[in-house]
This record gives C-alpha cells, structure tokens and sequence, in this order.
C-alpha cells in the first residue's frame, strides 16, 4: 500500500482540498483506499474510510504542528505540500519542509502551489519555487470559484466542471501524483 501524507504547517493552504480531489480521483476510477483526517476541524467532503483491498491511503493533516508529525512523515511513501502563492505563508512551510527533510529525507515531495492567478507577487513566487526547487514537481491550482462550486455541490472539480482549468490542472495534478507512485490508475 502506498501512504500519501498531504502536510504543511499552516492552516489554509489547501490540504483538505488536495486530499479530497485526490480521493475523488480514485472514486472516479474505482480503486479502493484509506482516508484519514487528522486534521480535527473537518471540512473534508470525504468520510474517514478503510476500504477493503486498499492500494493507496491518503492522510489530511492539520495546520500545525504535531508531535506525530515526524512519523507520519517516516511512513510516507510520497509527502505531498501544498501551499498559497505568498512570502508570507513561506515561513510556515519552510518549517514543514525542514521536518520533512530531517525524518524523510528520501521520500519524494510534491509541492501544490494553490491559488495561482495572474498578479505578480503569485509570478515572483513561482520563479522563488523553480529557482529554490529546480526539478521538484510543482503543480499549480488556479484561483477558482469553481473549486469553491463543486464542494458546495460535493463533487470533485474534475467531475463538476470538467472542461474549466481547475478541473484540467487538478487532473494534471492527480496523474502526476499516480505516475510518481509508479500506479497505473
């Protein structure tokens, strides 16, 4: 079984969002798996589950630390990082990449950068990621309403609105995440 932790210290950056599109892409695709919430203030359209025959389990965590975080990050078989498009949320998540680095320093990080738009603190803080993380996966969400549309109607934005650039970048995002863990799904 393969174990995505989906981490960052600070709160509102995306975890739940990443965890939810990522299980929404295994119902889509019917492979069973585990779904753990350990974040405590819910908000996951996804009920806690262990399925049987699971392949992949996928664990939301809460924004901020936790002294379970440095094993939950040992038992990673891929660490996923989401994160806004601010300096301001770096600290927060430079913190979370430096736990990352010191209890898993094998285990291979994907980075969501949430909330692209076309600003340019959002540009500057892309070429910051490129320059500090060449050759890292980033994918990038997009600043949608359309994220916000499908969970009010608990859908995945790949379902709701398949052809809008949120649902696109999200499926972009969830393949790269399936490629990474060598599944084919």
């Amino acid at each position: 079984m393969k174990n995505i932790l989906v981490i960052n210290r600070k709160g509102g950056v995306g975890k739940t969002l990443v965890s939810d599109e990522l299980a929404f892409a295994l119902d889509a695709k019917n492979v069973p798996y585990n779904f753990y919430d350990l974040d405590g203030q819910g908000g996951t359209l996804h009920e806690p589950v262990e399925m049987d025959g699971a392949e992949i389990s996928i664990v939301d965590t809460p924004g901020s630390l936790q002294g379970e975080m440095g094993e939950w990050i040992k038992d990673a078989d891929l660490i996923i990082v989401p994160m806004r498009p601010t300096t301001t949320d770096m600290p927060a998540t430079e913190v979370t990449l430096e736990l990352v680095k010191d209890n898993a320093p094998d285990v291979p990080v994907v980075y969501v950068v949430n909330g692209i738009n076309r600003f340019r603190a959002t540009q500057e803080f892309l070429e910051f990621m490129n320059e500090e993380h060449a050759g890292e996966p980033i994918y990038c969400l997009p600043q949608s309403e359309a994220f916000t549309q499908s969970r009010l109607a608990n859908q995945s934005v790949a379902s709701y609105n398949a052809k809008h650039p949120a649902a696109i970048a999200t499926r972009i995002f969830t393949d790269g995440v399936w490629k990474l863990l060598g599944l084919d799904i």
